[in-house]
């Protein structure tokens, strides 16, 4: 099916160590405030920011999708 990717192992299995550190260091930024540079927001690079927002969009969305309320 195009489009579509059948998953048969972990998600996190499948992606590189470098996207793994950059999903972590997101989650400790949007659930924490806890940015990976000194500093706040402004301090952080402008790919930084964004791809904190993905995440926080993707987490949004498979929480919303699975029914999760709180966590």
């Amino acid at each position: 099916m195009i489009g579509s990717v059948d998953i048969t192992d972990c998600p996190m299995n499948l992606i590189d160590h470098r996207t793994q550190e950059f999903i972590e260091y997101a989650e400790l930024y949007i659930d924490h405030g806890l940015p990976p540079v000194a500093g706040g927001s402004l301090d952080q690079a402008a790919s930084f920011l964004a791809g904190c927002r993905f995440v926080a969009g993707e987490i949004a969305f498979w929480k919303n999708k699975l029914g999760v309320i709180n966590g």
